[in-house]
């Protein structure tokens, strides 16, 4: 069940077109919209989705980590340090192996 919080804030048409770019501000921030014409549903306007994460940013906040719990007594083991390396290690392999599949679709 939603609650009066979750429903969008309904704008006419000629609202929407003359405050877009504060339209676009809100939006950003969380808010979602439904913009109506003649009374009838038009359009929504939602936030955008969180960006996912991916092995990129999975690696760059271990490696984060890695630095803040260094010599801590919580800090991260040897064995996982070369856990967290290994990652890295596929993604390097990953690439060249793209690379090479790249020279072959050129006729490389």
């Amino acid at each position: 069940m939603t609650g009066v919080m979750d429903r969008p804030t309904v704008l006419t048409a000629t609202q929407a077109s003359r405050g877009f770019a504060d339209v676009l501000e809100r939006a950003r921030a969380g808010e979602s919209f439904s913009v109506t014409k003649n009374g009838r549903p038009l359009a929504r306007i939602l936030p955008p989705e969180p960006p996912k994460p991916n092995g990129a940013a999975v690696l760059a906040a271990l490696g984060e980590w890695e630095e803040e719990f260094a010599g801590t007594e919580s800090g991260f083991t040897d064995e996982l340090v070369a856990y967290i390396d290994s990652f890295a290690e596929l993604n390097e392999r990953d690439l060249e192996h793209w690379a090479d599949l790249e020279q072959m679709w050129r006729g490389e």
